[in-house]
């Protein structure tokens, strides 16, 4: 009796996992679309900005020659060697096949970059030529010495303006040194 209960119940979700081909759902599958990939690719890197600000906001120059001192293979592995542009969305593909994603839309010749809170965006670069996208990439070390402990900040940033917070909150503990790249891919 176990066993005949067994097969009926079996037989039950069989039969009625069996539907006719008018009952199955056929979704309806749309046609790629032929939006083909843009690959740019560096072609020149240009330093436009080597500055030091010290607590006093004194800012000095600085030499090309001292740009390992403070931020050593940083710069060779962030700054991009190449930039894919897919329908709404941007690959940035720096060494070691290392690749930045983000969505992104264009504002005329300029690119945008949506951020994490899905809200805001932050202009990447822009179009120089019909060939040709530029775009500046700001490396900074910001640096607090305030005893007992030593605070050092590392960071980069696209298309960094000079009325960020981090250029006005220089206190007399602090120290600031940043660098800013024009890139040029074609």
């Amino acid at each position: 009796m176990k066993y005949l209960s067994m097969y009926l119940i079996s037989l039950f979700f069989v039969m009625s996992g069996c539907k006719s081909n008018e009952d199955i759902f056929r979704p309806v599958i749309e046609p790629p679309t032929n939006h083909p990939d843009i690959k740019l690719t560096l072609s020149s890197k240009k330093m436009v900005v080597f500055n030091h600000a010290i607590s006093s906001r004194d800012v000095s120059e600085m030499k090309e020659s001292e740009i390992e001192n403070y931020f050593g293979d940083r710069i060779a592995f962030s700054v991009p060697e190449a930039i894919v542009f897919k329908k709404d969305s941007t690959f940035l593909v720096k060494p070691f096949d290392i690749v930045e994603k983000f969505k992104s839309k264009w504002e005329g010749d300029k690119l945008y970059l949506q951020l994490g809170d899905k809200q805001s965006w932050k202009q990447l670069g822009e179009k120089s030529s019909e060939k040709d996208f530029k775009l500046d990439m700001t490396f900074y070390a910001k640096k607090k010495d305030q005893r007992p402990a030593t605070r050092l900040v590392l960071g980069q940033e696209y298309h960094m303006n000079l009325d960020d917070p981090l250029f006005s909150n220089i206190d007399q503990f602090s120290s600031l040194t940043w660098l800013t790249f024009d890139l040029l891919y074609n």
